[in-house]
């Protein structure tokens, strides 16, 4: 994969996971070959079409929904991978990644409180 033209796509493209890179790539080149647009143009309206479909690139923030015992909490990280261990770890069940703010409007009136996994 080559390195994006434009630096400031260039430097949040070098955060994304393999999966979102992919994701990236496949819509920049789509794009580009059906609209026939440069493809400086092509990556930034990849970038920004991947960041409206998965905010979180931007804050580094990942809200998971997790079974425990048939009740459903939500377990909010910045750290992905100890994220997955502690909930295998604390037979817990990961359900989906969710959008932060939509469970913040939706389930806590836009206000919650965070405390520690135990």
């Amino acid at each position: 994969m080559e390195r994006p033209i434009n630096l400031l796509v260039a430097d949040i493209v070098a955060t994304l996971d393999p999966n979102l890179r992919e994701d990236f790539e496949e819509r920049a080149a789509i794009v580009e070959f059906e609209a026939n647009m440069e493809r400086a143009h092509v990556e930034c309206l990849a970038l920004i079409d991947l960041l409206r479909r998965h905010p979180p690139v931007l804050i580094d923030v990942t809200l998971l929904k997790v079974e425990v015992n048939g009740t459903t909490q939500y377990l909010i990280t910045s750290d992905l991978d100890l994220a997955h261990q502690l909930i295998a770890d604390n037979g817990r069940e990961e359900v989906d990644i969710l959008d932060l703010a939509n469970v913040l409007n939706l389930h806590y009136s836009g206000v919650a409180v965070l405390t520690p996994l135990k």
